[in-house]
């Protein structure tokens, strides 16, 4: 009995096809198996003479070449694809080389931004630096001018310190003369 059991692949070689069709044939006709070996299924030679039928049909023979495929179209096919493998390479890589120059641009005009913004920043402190300066002078005059004594002293210092007294300026007189060089005191003598 086990010589009339075969596998769909025994089954497909019996009958000169493949064995997905045998496989797609079991699967449409819920064609149950004899006897299973572990993984592998075993059906009679008798349970596919509906799929002999259909291989012998003449119809069915133009089918099957109509969707047998050669070498030859296999390599074409595979070329084909290929190619176009290549193509969307090169467009990903055309498009990452644009990604890569519109950062590199981008990049460009934000160092250029950032050094305007530190030239802008230099100008500030100074204009700060300024700022402080005639604060400091506005705040030390509006405290002189609040406090009258200071101010008063202010005064004072500037009267005094112009004038002298009468002996200083005899002894600052006095002094200059002896501070006279050689040549001052040769144009003295005449």
């Amino acid at each position: 009995m086990n010589e009339d059991l075969l596998t769909k692949s025994g089954i497909a070689d019996a009958l000169g096809t493949n064995p997905m069709r045998v496989t797609r044939f079991v699967d449409r006709n819920k064609i149950n198996a004899v006897k299973k070996e572990g993984k592998r299924e075993l059906f009679k030679l008798t349970q596919f003479n509906v799929l002999k039928e259909e291989l012998n049909a003449p119809e069915s023979k133009k089918d099957a070449q109509s969707h047998g495929f050669s070498k030859d179209d296999y390599i074409s096919t595979l070329k084909q694809q290929l190619k176009e493998q290549k193509e969307q390479y090169e467009q990903v890589v055309a498009s990452k080389d644009e990604t890569i120059s519109s950062l590199k641009a981008t990049i460009a005009t934000s160092q250029h931004a950032y050094d305007d913004m530190k030239d802008q920043l230099a100008v500030k402190d100074k204009q700060i630096s300024s700022l402080t300066k005639l604060t400091n002078n506005a705040q030390t005059l509006n405290l002189v001018d609040k406090d009258p004594k200071r101010l008063q002293a202010a005064h004072s210092d500037a009267e005094t310190k112009p004038e002298g007294t009468s002996s200083e300026k005899k002894v600052d007189n006095h002094s200059s003369n002896e501070k006279k060089h050689w040549w001052q005191r040769l144009g003295g003598n005449k």
